[in-house]
């Protein structure tokens, strides 16, 4: 991890209020696994308006061009600051943070990616390294609305099997990705499974993964302060061995990725 300035090549507005935002750094290209994420700087020079930096997975990544991408959606004083960056500008940060997710630890060849909403973005980075392993991938996502239509054009560059949900029912199938799931479960009894959103979505997945003792790995997202682990702002609940008993741990330093059955949900 370093503290590190990158030059914004592009910073384009793909959604109502999606963004997508492109940067050149040989440092996080050569060193970022999926994953991981970075933590913006999101204020002038100097001052410390927001106070904190903001964690945004790392969406993809270029080799040949020496540049990473982050996804945001426009919600406050730190994302409204980002939207007004214009290539040229440079942005401060500090990444690559977290322990991501390595693929050579993982023998299976077959792998189900399981995206609700922004949590979509670090999905795309496993999805195109896993295919560059020559792994098999569906990639299952949800979304509330069309805020993130242009996401069915990145998966069909990747060429590979997917299945989109949307709640309002203006593109992909009407309903929520875990309909989906609970309704094909079965087809991907043998498979890897990662995913990335909200916390209801958790739930579900948990109840819908443990009647069938099937494993699921998730990148939680939480309100970080130092990204490092020092503040304990973003820590959790999670299991502890078979007898009741439980641990807290930070989602900035010992994740964010999780086994999503040792989790708990208060």
């Amino acid at each position: 991890m370093k503290l590190i300035k990158g030059e914004i090549i592009s910073n384009e507005k793909i959604g109502e209020s999606l963004f997508k935002m492109t940067v050149f750094s040989p440092y996080v290209v050569r060193e970022s696994i999926p994953g991981q994420f970075i933590n913006i700087k999101c204020s002038v020079g100097n001052t410390i308006d927001p106070l904190l930096r903001r964690p945004f997975s790392i969406h993809d990544v270029e080799s040949d061009f020496k540049v990473f991408s982050v996804l945001y959606v426009l919600r406050g004083k730190g994302t409204s600051y980002l939207s007004k960056l214009n290539p040229g500008d440079t942005i401060d940060f500090a990444g690559p943070l977290g322990n991501g997710i390595n693929i050579d630890e993982n023998k299976n060849n077959d792998y189900l990616l399981i995206g609700g909403g922004i949590g979509i973005a670090p999905l795309y980075f496993l999805a195109k390294t896993l295919l560059e392993a020559n792994k098999n991938v569906f990639f299952a996502a949800g979304f509330k609305d069309n805020n993130f239509l242009l996401f069915e054009k990145m998966l069909q560059r990747l060429k590979i099997s997917y299945e989109i949900y949307s709640e309002n029912g203006m593109y992909g199938t009407r309903g929520v990705i875990t309909d989906f799931i609970a309704e094909k479960v079965d087809d991907f009894k043998k498979y890897s499974i990662y995913c990335c959103g909200p916390v209801n979505m958790y739930k579900i997945l948990q109840n819908i993964f443990s009647l069938r003792n099937i494993k699921a790995m998730a990148l939680f997202e939480e309100i970080m302060a130092c990204g490092i682990g020092v503040c304990k702002g973003c820590v959790m609940k999670f299991k502890n061995g078979q007898n009741n008993e439980f641990t807290y741990k930070t989602v900035c330093k010992d994740g964010p990725l999780f086994d999503l059955m040792e989790a708990v949900f208060d």
